[in-house]
């Protein structure tokens, strides 16, 4: 068998570099559902609904799972000052630059769609993103870009915790206590998410940030613990079993009104399943995705800055598409596939090729090795949170 970290590392990059691929199919969908968002088409797609719904529940999850993850093998490598000062760098350089320049457009293409704006792109941004008026009021805002900003504060907040648990030891042993990490996730969601409803505002979104926090300590604690891997391989089976088994019930349930949208057992329910699903994916990732190969090497350096463009090119090609005289599922195949393409050139034809577009996006800049380093030897993971 391969060494172990080398194993860890690649096929958590490889269930990362998934999970972003899928917020292209899933941001291209929230046009077409009509749950209200920054551009939608007037004819929806309702097979798109419970897609939709299941994906919202697993995609983020395993992000922040993952991205827990990724600090504990940091900080096993890194000082404290070099932990802090990479996170600085690779959390809020791109969430400021992305603020300025990467979220504009798509709310530009917003008002212009509902009518609150007619000028052009560059009177926009001068008269009414450089007033800095949150948005939706104003139109300044991080949008997508919350998942980076969330990383970054529960980088400073569970920082001394995190310390705490390095020095402690990885003495703590995986078992048939972890199937049951989903009920406080749930319980949470059954307190909050009617006070607090998810809006991604980190001031007054106690829900949603609790739920990620607890997701990113998850993926803290169970990389530290010896084994944990192998026994998510081992208990793969039934993580899968019991996950498709409540999936089923809860969209039973739910579909005939047995069980109640927004009761706590929908609350429960849901987050066990998101749960058990997370462990799916890390059982199955460490199985069959334990590999490097070049597809990998290039995604993994390529999926953050895949992540930073993907909505605002969405937003862009979705605005122009939505006005053709097209059928819905012509129109979702159309944005999705030039969003792809669109990204793929963005990045491989400009954001990798010069040192500034790398730094302000979240890449490691190449540069001849200085007499002092922060980290003596690179190592896969590092660019998991």
């Amino acid at each position: 068998m391969a060494d172990e970290s080398r194993e860890r590392y690649d096929f958590l990059d490889w269930l990362r570099v998934i999970a972003i691929f899928v917020l292209f199919f899933f941001h291209t969908g929230m046009i077409f559902v009509g749950w209200g968002w920054h551009i939608v088409n007037n004819e929806t797609i309702p097979e798109l609904v419970w897609p939709m719904d299941i994906a919202h529940r697993l995609r983020m999850p395993l992000l922040f799972v993952i991205a827990g993850a990724g600090m504990w093998f940091a900080l096993r490598r890194r000082s404290v000052g070099c932990f802090l000062k990479e996170r600085t760098v690779k959390l809020l350089l791109p969430l400021i630059v992305g603020m300025f320049l990467v979220v504009p457009p798509q709310i530009y293409y917003e008002r212009l769609l509902r009518g609150q704006w007619t000028g052009g792109y560059l009177d926009f941004y001068v008269t009414r993103v450089l007033h800095f008026v949150p948005y939706p009021a104003g139109d300044f805002s991080w949008h997508h870009l919350w998942f980076i900003l969330y990383l970054y504060v529960y980088v400073l907040l569970l920082l001394p915790a995190m310390l705490w648990w390095k020095r402690r030891g990885p003495n703590l042993a995986p078992g048939k206590w972890i199937f049951l990490l989903g009920f406080p996730l749930g319980i949470n969601e059954m307190l909050l998410k009617s006070i607090y409803p998810e809006a991604h505002t980190l001031f007054s979104d106690w829900y949603i940030f609790n739920h990620y926090l607890m997701l990113t300590i998850y993926g803290y604690v169970m990389a530290s613990m010896p084994g944990i891997w192998k026994w998510l391989c081992e208990v793969r089976r039934w993580s899968l079993i019991g996950g498709t088994v409540l999936l089923v019930l809860l969209i039973y349930g739910l579909n005939t009104g047995v069980v109640p949208h927004d009761s706590p057992v929908d609350h429960i329910g849901a987050n066990v399943f998101t749960w058990l699903f997370a462990m799916v994916f890390l059982g199955y990732g460490y199985r069959y995705l334990s590999f490097m190969n070049p597809l990998l090497a290039w995604a993994r350096e390529a999926s953050y800055p895949f992540y930073i463009l993907h909505q605002t090119v969405i937003v862009t090609i979705g605005y122009y598409v939505i006005q053709r005289p097209w059928t819905p599922w012509t129109k979702y195949a159309v944005v999705l596939t030039g969003s792809l393409l669109a990204c793929f050139v963005l990045y491989d034809g400009c954001v990798r090729r010069f040192a500034v577009l790398r730094l302000i996006f979240g890449m490691k800049v190449r540069t001849p090795p200085r007499a002092t380093v922060c980290v003596p030897v690179p190592s896969r993971g590092d660019d998991m949170a």
